[in-house]
């Protein structure tokens, strides 16, 4: 890619998603659907020990305010729970879970989410719900949730390359069946609503499948926490 930089990768995002806010904008329907868009949940760092790679944020996002915010945040989202600013945060709750029944203290996955890790969504398009993100997109002029979704698929392969994670953690099997073939890959496996791919360049991709915000296998997973991080 060439000349791959933070602030080349986050303008050319800014263009294409204000021309996709303005369509929106301009339909009702569209409109009522959506709360803007939201990139970061974390700081910006590069070469991470970890990445989590979600969905897409949900309407419970405090930047729901239908704009655009593509600036980095000061602290990985999930301290919100861990600092007891939002218990209700669910999703935070089974990772951390599963980080601690993977071996790890709370200080260290403290240490581990916001000073060694970043956090996005493959879609940065804020929705109640998943369903949403195509019944939004796709009924605006001149646009397609098709054609969202190739953008996505660049501006998520872009990232990873740029930001170079040791470790993906990928929050859904969609995403994992997508940011997993984005190269090759020397080793997979998927059993218990959990799996793994490890690339030639050593890096790991992790996922597994949720009901919602509930991990469906948290012991399969923290196994695999435990086997590729700790």
């Amino acid at each position: 890619m060439e000349s791959l930089s933070y602030q080349n990768w986050s303008k050319e995002v800014l263009k294409t998603l204000l021309l996709v806010k303005t369509k929106i904008d301009d339909n009702e329907f569209a409109k009522s659907l959506y709360g803007g868009f939201y990139i970061w949940d974390s700081k910006f760092i590069l070469n991470p020990e970890l990445m989590f790679i979600g969905i897409n944020p949900g309407n419970g996002n405090p930047n729901n305010s239908g704009q655009i915010k593509i600036e980095p945040e000061s602290q990985n989202s999930y301290m919100e729970f861990l600092d007891g600013e939002n218990d209700s945060y669910t999703l935070a709750k089974e990772t951390i879970t599963s980080f601690q029944m993977a071996g790890f203290t709370i200080p260290e996955i403290r240490d581990l989410f916001n000073e060694k890790s970043i956090k996005t969504n493959f879609y940065f398009l804020i929705t109640k719900s998943q369903s949403d993100i195509s019944k939004c997109l796709n009924s605006i002029e001149d646009y397609s949730f098709d054609m969202f979704w190739q953008q996505s698929y660049h501006w998520i392969g872009q990232l990873i390359e740029l930001c170079n994670p040791k470790i993906i953690i990928c929050e859904g099997k969609s995403v994992f069946d997508v940011v997993k073939d984005y190269d090759d890959v020397a080793n997979y496996e998927w059993k218990n609503d959990c799996g793994f791919a490890a690339r030639t360049n050593g890096q790991v991709i992790i996922g597994y499948n949720r009901i919602f915000s509930h991990i469906k296998n948290k012991n399969e997973l923290s196994e695999l926490i435990r086997r590729f991080m700790k």
